[in-house]
């Protein structure tokens, strides 16, 4: 009996070396994992960080083409308009076209109107049409805002010829509304001239583009339930 207990005696002085023993080991165990998990979990932060940041850009990817692309094409208008034979043949071909049609609209109001180069006159007024008077601009944007649109070719073809004949009509009655201010109101000339329409073709200008927009978002809507 005392031998069998000392025999026990002696294996419980082994099982707690072995209780401390894991412990040691245990904690060893916890260190190592501390030391692993910490550049996973800083990986799998900077992993979330770039994946957030490609996210970002690819909804805002349309924003900044649209932005690049209408930037370029006014830049080609501008560059177009500089040119020397821009300057001395186009332009001036233009400006006489629009006086010959703004005095067409003039002579139908009964106002016996003669055009002389890009001069309109009349017994009671006359005006130089010149840059400015041109629509050129609010034209370039509208044209530039609807290719720079990401829609189908087949869509921006129409908005473009239908905006573009729509500013360079309204132009005309520019032209004309302005010859009327200066029979009747002619303090307001100068401001007609160079803040009101100017202000109402950028207006007309925007309109236009969402107009269209609209438009050629339902076409491709429609256009793809078709081929579905």
């Amino acid at each position: 009996m005392s031998s069998r207990k000392k025999s026990r005696g002696r294996k419980i002085p082994q099982d707690a070396a072995r209780a401390q023993r894991s412990p040691v080991s245990g904690a060893k165990r916890q260190s190592d994992g501390v030391k692993r998990d910490g550049p996973r979990s800083s990986e799998g932060g900077s992993a979330r960080k770039r994946r957030a940041k490609r996210t970002w850009f690819q909804r805002k990817r349309p924003i900044f083409q649209f932005v690049g692309l209408f930037a370029l094409f006014m830049g080609v208008f501008y560059i177009c308009e500089i040119t020397p034979f821009f300057i001395d043949h186009v332009f001036p071909k233009y400006l006489r076209l629009n006086a010959r049609a703004s005095a067409v609209i003039l002579n139908a109001l009964d106002e016996e109107a003669k055009v002389t180069g890009t001069s309109i006159s009349s017994p009671r007024y006359s005006v130089d049409i010149r840059h400015g008077c041109d629509a050129l601009l609010p034209s370039a944007l509208f044209v530039s805002a609807v290719l720079a649109s990401p829609v189908s070719l087949l869509s921006k073809i129409p908005g473009v010829i239908a905006g573009t004949l729509f500013l360079l009509l309204m132009n005309l009655v520019r032209i004309a509304t302005l010859f009327y201010s200066g029979i009747y109101i002619p303090r307001y000339f100068e401001r007609m001239h160079l803040e009101v329409w100017p202000a109402i073709f950028i207006l007309v200008s925007l309109t236009l583009w969402v107009i269209w927009a609209r438009w050629a978002r339902d076409l491709g809507h429609r256009t793809r339930h078709e081929t579905e």
